[in-house]
């Protein structure tokens, strides 16, 4: 076990590497960030002064070196914009995202195991129809579309004179809770989410449930909500696991369209601000987030089930 968490480690770093370098050699092609300010173009002179001082003079393996002990230290560089350590910027937009991909991943997962489960305890009745044909047709529909949809029907929606949802865009200086502003963004990547999960429950339920095990249960006369919850369920979820592992590590990095369709002030809505300004240091720091905690959810997943089945040590 300990040899494969070390061979699983150094995976990590080599894919930590390739991905952060391939993202800052991509980033630093967009352009020089000190051409102008606004339509005003810059000297030469003052451009220069400016790539000196934010170390942009140097080779880009150097720039890349310099990058990486920096990373490491916890220096994240100073942000172009406002010339505010990266760190604090990203410290404020963290935990929006942190909460919003709990909120979505709770939601995917209580109606997606619930759905794929009663879709393959009642195969083929007109649940199992209705289940297979709309998370056919959630999957078919792409993110976007359902964001704007979902945007332009309920921003603003109000209930017994009570308003459920922020008004988009929004307005400055209109207080507007945590609650408001997360239900929407989460319940949408939800969406989007729990028809994979769903269809994924169902097949491996139905598989379980054919089990030369589960009909040992059912001979010895166990109810059928014994035979479901306990036997079942605790071996086809299984997969649905690993799958919720990589999604919370892709929700945790940020949610670009999401996040930038209903303005949420997460890691994503920033990264798309700082793309537009050519922000370097703050779109390489929220690259190397996300890829840090997403390699360390799948490495964390890959240990686990390393664990629990000690033939997948050998992979």
């Amino acid at each position: 076990m300990r040899r494969f968490i070390l061979r699983r480690t150094w995976q990590a770093l080599l894919v930590f590497v390739v991905c952060t370098f391939g993202a800052f050699l991509g980033l630093y092609r967009f352009g020089d960030p000190f051409q102008s300010i606004g339509e005003k173009l810059l000297p030469p002179g003052t451009r220069h002064i400016l790539r000196e001082t934010f170390g942009l003079d140097k080779p880009l393996p150097v720039q890349y070196l310099i990058y990486l002990r920096n990373l490491f230290t916890g220096d994240l560089g100073i942000d172009f914009a406002q010339r505010r350590p990266v760190f604090d910027l990203l410290a404020d937009a963290a935990p929006y995202t942190m909460r919003l991909a709990v909120a979505a991943l709770a939601l995917e997962l209580v109606i997606g195991l619930s759905a794929g489960v009663a879709a393959a305890v009642w195969h083929r009745s007109i649940w199992d129809v209705l289940v297979t044909t709309g998370t056919l047709a959630l999957m078919a529909v792409p993110l976007f579309v359902i964001a704007s949809f979902l945007r332009a029907e309920l921003s603003g929606a109000r209930v017994f004179e009570v308003t459920i949802f922020p008004v988009l865009p929004r307005s400055f200086g209109v207080p507007v809770s945590w609650f408001q502003d997360m239900i929407l963004p989460a319940f949408t990547l939800a969406i989007a989410a729990m028809a994979f999960i769903a269809r994924l429950t169902r097949s491996s339920m139905l598989e379980v449930l054919d089990a030369d095990y589960i009909r040992t249960a059912k001979a010895k006369g166990l109810s059928r909500r014994t035979i479901v919850f306990k036997h079942a369920l605790r071996n086809a979820v299984l997969p649905t696991v690993n799958v919720a592992a990589i999604e919370l590590g892709a929700l945790m990095g940020g949610t670009i369209v999401v996040e930038t369709i209903f303005q949420y002030p997460g890691l994503g809505f920033l990264f798309v601000r700082s793309l537009r300004a050519l922000n370097y240091p703050v779109m390489m720091a929220i690259t190397s987030y996300s890829v840090m905690i997403f390699i360390v959810l799948i490495a964390l997943t890959d240990v686990l089930s390393a664990y629990l089945d000690p033939r997948l040590r050998n992979l």
